[in-house]
């Protein structure tokens, strides 16, 4: 950092450089010799005996020594008990009394991999929606009923599955059992909370945008798999902009039957009493017939691709390689349990971080994974490294894959697993909940009970020849998929210069196989236009078109980590593509940064700096929202807009729009005064999730309407702020966003 470095001065370091050459020497003895007569009479130095090492204060010969590793042993079970309910409800009744909770979990088989293509997101979304109210309670119902008991419950949707969880106290588990039911029969599925939902979703595409491991994740996948996989599909703005509440309904419907669900209740249980409670608390969940799965073929090998992601500005390469892996019940599951740990699975006791980390110096962390799902999953290595180390860690990593390929690990390797694996397993099941959710994840998987409890014994059976034999079968280096997150313009010519054929993509560029742009109806469109018609006319019309300046003061309170400090800012806009923002707080702090076209930049008590490159996709974002434009953002070519159902918000009727940018990146949700026209809120998506911004007390400032009282909450902050100062269109000196210079 910037006045961190102390440099010894020249002349000084001259001097001590002179003084090091010029010293004295080692002391030598001085020999006298006879002229003339070899070494034979020349006086010898008498041989001294070497001093005696010191003592080794460590070397200890009565200190207990570390005893030998135990075999694995199978791990004993709480007494389990299965049966099933007259609905064809499978239930898992696990039961331990030492503490007086219950969990309860129901997991239906139904996630990422039965969603079709043009219904990506779905599953995710309705797990999303399910907590958000039932045909007798609104989402503050449970939230309160919830919270009267301490219980807790949480609903999500994996790659196989959606996953419901309430956990309680043992003489309130009937608060679970009466939830869960509920949720799972009588969801309401609001048009309100699934456009809430949606929305998070959005800024969950917008966040991988900014974060280089999700999108290396998402890109490793969609190159390893294509685009005629599901494991290949990613899920986009444009896909999750087109799924509904009906999507969600008919989802529901469909997946959502007992026959294709598992129940565990685990803890402090009376089995007796749970067989006629569980039939009475379900009742309501009728039976129905199970859909088949969708069916997908594996990609054929290809031979070696590699995709560059290219991500301006930039400084490090993230980097995954990517193989083809195993099903969950494939006889080499333990062997490759084995030698992943030995690649890459086994943190610093893995090949890749020391040959990488630790020996090549290239990176802080390299790692290597495989899925375990019921069909066959991927294999992936991830690292990452500065820009110009690229290609000597790609070839570090490629190396020691074809390594561990060619001779699989050694014996100490195996032993090393099996001890780290084995010795830990246990702790991973140290919750009764944890013991249910492995056995429901086994019978899933189509593995039986022995398998949980006997899963040490199993791995310890494991020889260095399973290993390697499993190894050899299953890394093929010369079929992987590679993808590389970085700076194109400086990776590129490192790439070219090792003659690596590649791909290039940029970083917003949508992955994958997307939908049809036109997804609006007309008529859908037109009723969107014609509110946003009437709210830029009452905005201003042609003065907010025709903007070329806009400088705002505002004041008020921040609150952000649990602190609440006055605030001040500053905006600074010239048309069409220049910011600056200028804050206070505590009326000390000051920070600043700007984007003007090349001239980006940040500045705060810190120093001067380049605006990081990850964070000019959420600025770009913020100047697209920006409430006095956002109005005009629908007449820009190619933007999509839509009429939402209208609705009340503190007391007020809403029209709801949502708009959406030509290329997709950006999306916001509009509430629209019916009565006025003026806008009182708008929903976007970010990094942090979503922000919701509200507007009121309008006045008109050279016949443009402008909120005078803003309200913002997202990203884990919140301002309540006043306008004091408003300049339209006057003259702002260009060199307001040039670089400050550093004090």
């Amino acid at each position: 950092m910037i006045g961190n470095h102390r440099l010894l001065p020249s002349a000084l370091a001259a001097a001590v450089a002179a003084l090091v050459a010029c010293g004295p020497g080692p002391a030598r003895d001085i020999i006298p010799t006879l002229p003339v007569d070899g070494d034979a009479h020349t006086a010898k130095p008498v041989a001294e005996a070497p001093p005696p090492p010191p003592a080794d204060p460590w070397d200890r010969k009565d200190l207990i020594t570390a005893p030998a590793t135990p075999a694995p042993t199978a791990i004993t079970l709480p007494p389990i008990e299965r049966f099933t309910l007259p609905n064809g409800l499978q239930v898992i009744a696990v039961t331990n009394p030492k503490l007086p909770v219950v969990s309860v979990q129901l997991a239906i088989r139904a996630g990422r991999a039965e969603e079709p293509l043009t219904r990506m997101g779905v599953a995710e979304l309705t797990a999303d929606v399910l907590l958000k109210g039932t045909k007798k309670r609104d989402a503050l119902a449970i939230a309160r009923t919830v919270d009267k008991v301490g219980a807790s419950i949480t609903a999500d949707a994996s790659y196989e599955a959606t996953w419901l969880s309430c956990a309680a106290l043992a003489r309130d588990v009937g608060t679970c059992l009466d939830l869960l039911p509920d949720v799972i029969v009588n969801p309401s599925f609001t048009a309100t909370e699934v456009d809430r939902a949606r929305d998070n979703l959005l800024a969950g595409v917008a966040r991988r945008l900014d974060d280089p491991n999700l999108l290396a994740g998402a890109h490793v996948q969609n190159l390893l798999w294509g685009d005629q996989h599901v494991r290949g599909w990613v899920t986009s703005a444009a896909w999750l902009q087109r799924l509904t509440r009906a999507d969600v309904v008919a989802w529901h419907k469909t997946w959502f039957v007992p026959a294709n669900a598992i129940l565990t209740v685990s803890g402090a249980i009376d089995v007796a009493r749970l067989k006629k409670d569980l039939p009475r608390a379900f009742a309501g969940w009728k039976a129905g017939p199970v859909p088949a799965r969708p069916r997908y073929v594996d990609p054929r090998p290809i031979g070696p691709r590699v995709r560059l992601v290219d991500k301006p500005g930039q400084a490090q390469t993230f980097i995954r390689v990517g193989m083809l892996g195993i099903r969950h019940d494939d006889p080499r599951f333990f062997p490759t349990l084995v030698w992943n740990y030995a690649l890459g699975g086994g943190a610093f006791n893995s090949r890749l971080m020391q040959v990488i980390r630790v020996e090549g110096g290239k990176t802080y962390g390299a790692s290597s994974t495989f899925d375990r799902n019921v069909e066959r999953g991927s294999f992936v290595v991830a690292t990452f490294t500065r820009t110009a180390e690229t290609v000597a860690t790609l070839q570090l990593v490629l190396d020691q894959i074809q390594k561990m390929a060619t001779d699989g690990p050694t014996d100490e390797e195996v032993a090393a697993a099996v001890a780290n694996l084995a010795g830990g397993y246990g702790l991973r099941l140290a919750g009764v909940d944890d013991v249910a959710a492995a056995l429901a994840t086994a019978d899933m998987h189509g593995l039986s009970q022995a398998y949980v409890s006997d899963f040490p014994v199993l791995l310890s059976r494991v020889t260095r020849t399973e290993a390697a034999e499993a190894a050899r079968d299953i890394l093929d280096p010369s079929d992987v998929a590679v993808v590389l997150v970085g700076d194109a313009a400086k990776l590129g010519p490192l790439l070219d210069a090792a003659k690596v054929v590649y791909q290039k993509v940029g970083f917003a560029d949508a992955i994958g196989p997307q939908p049809e742009a036109a997804a609006v109806a007309p008529a859908v469109a037109a009723a969107a236009t014609k509110i946003l018609d009437g709210a830029l006319a009452a905005k201003g019309g042609a003065k907010i078109k025709g903007l070329r300046t806009l400088v705002m003061n505002a004041s008020g309170k921040l609150a952000s980590q649990g602190q609440v400090v006055d605030v001040e800012f500053k905006r600074t806009l010239v048309m069409p593509d220049k910011m600056r923002m200028d804050i206070t707080l505590a009326g000390q702090f000051k920070i600043a940064f700007a984007l003007a076209g090349p001239r980006q930049w940040s500045s705060g008590p810190q120093g001067v700096d380049d605006l990081p490159a990850e964070q000019l996709p959420e600025l770009e974002r913020q100047r697209w929202v920006d409430p006095e434009l956002v109005l005009t953002r629908y007449l820009e070519p190619g933007a999509r807009v839509e009429a939402l159902p209208g609705k009340t918000l503190g007391g007020v009727a809403v029209d709801v729009v949502r708009v959406t940018s030509a290329d997709r990146r950006f999306t916001v949700t509009l509430a629209i005064d019916h009565a006025t026209q003026l806008l009182v809120e708008s929903r976007y998506g970010g990094p942090a999730g979503e922000t919701v911004d509200r507007f009121s007390d309008y006045r008109s400032v050279n016949g443009v309407q402008i909120a005078h009282h803003r309200l913002s909450e997202g990203g884990g902050e919140k301002s309540d702020l006043t306008i004091t100062k408003v300049e339209l269109d006057g003259a702002v000196d260009d060199s307001v966003f040039d670089r400050p210079v550093a004090p």
